[in-house]
């Protein structure tokens, strides 16, 4: 399964060149699938990379490898749009509750907010 071949197989229409690797079922079927997306492939034609190919591109390091964009780049972590809108309303809501307790506290106080310890 870790043979991989460049296809040519139609992509919304249109010819398409691609990087696949061919997985064997029972019975003898087999399916194409592409490793990078995981979408399966139906090629018209084949061919098979040529193992130098793979040990020299497992082998590349240096200034120019780390300059080069990734295809997929890596993606950081960070906090949902549900947990950004939570926090922006708890820290709403915590301020307007705080000024609230100031304005009964200044009523009740006859108009003089005190600090207490």
């Amino acid at each position: 399964m870790n043979d991989l071949y460049l296809i040519l197989h139609k992509v919304r229409g249109q010819a398409a060149i691609d990087v696949a690797t061919r997985v064997h079922l029972r019975g003898g079927r087999e399916i194409w699938f592409i490793p990078t997306s995981g979408h399966r492939a139906y090629p018209l034609q084949w061919q098979a990379l040529d193992p130098a190919l793979r040990r020299s591109a497992e082998q590349i390091e240096g200034s120019a490898w780390a300059a080069l964009p990734d295809h997929y780049p890596r993606i950081e972590p960070r906090r949902s749009l549900v947990a950004r809108l939570r926090a922006r309303l708890r820290a709403s809501l915590t301020a307007w509750v705080l000024r609230e307790i100031w304005k009964v506290r200044a009523k009740r106080d006859g108009g003089k907010a005190t600090l207490t310890s």
